[in-house]
């Protein structure tokens, strides 16, 4: 026998049991640190009514991505963003009752210009997003300048609503 299967046999079951809890263990560990490190830094969840987009830091190149899920991209290198395609209803209102609305969504073919003009994180935020939509959207023409933007219907005021009921007037003879 050698010396270290000696001083192993010795060893109390308590040590042994430590000291295979430790040779087992500390791997496990670093993995699993090692996992959250990889997940948290290089990859990015885009769901399926999101436009994904990634930027390139060094270049500036932006690259449309032709999937969703799980996209995985060097953190030092590119920057993986997400935009809201599902529709909102933006409205304007005072006094508690709506003026005009509309149900507006971003357009994917206008992407260029978005990101020209409000930065790659403008649309990360549903609120923001929604917010620069509803400037477009009642803007002079209705934002027949920004391909970004798709205004999917205008909503009258009273649209759903039965319409008011005439009151008989009478008829005299």
């Amino acid at each position: 026998m050698s010396d270290d299967s000696e001083k192993f046999a010795d060893k109390t079951t308590e040590d042994k049991f430590i000291f295979l809890a430790k040779l087992i263990g500390i791997p496990i560990l670093i993995a699993l640190l090692g996992l959250l490190i990889f997940r948290w830094g290089w990859v990015t969840f885009i769901d399926n009514y999101e436009f994904g987009f990634s930027y390139n830091l060094r270049t500036g190149q932006i690259e449309k991505l032709d999937r969703t899920g799980y996209i995985i991209r060097t953190p030092f290198i590119y920057s993986v963003h997400g935009i809201d395609t599902r529709p909102y209803q933006v409205s304007i209102s005072a006094n508690e009752r709506i003026l005009n609305a509309k149900l507006v969504r971003f357009d994917p073919k206008g992407l260029e210009l978005f990101l020209e003009w409000h930065g790659r994180s403008a649309g990360d935020d549903s609120k923001k997003l929604q917010e620069i939509l509803k400037c477009y959207a009642f803007d002079r023409d209705e934002g027949a300048d920004c391909p970004f933007l798709e205004v999917v219907s205008v909503l009258a005021p009273n649209q759903g609503q039965a319409a008011p009921k005439k009151a008989a007037i009478p008829q005299v003879k």
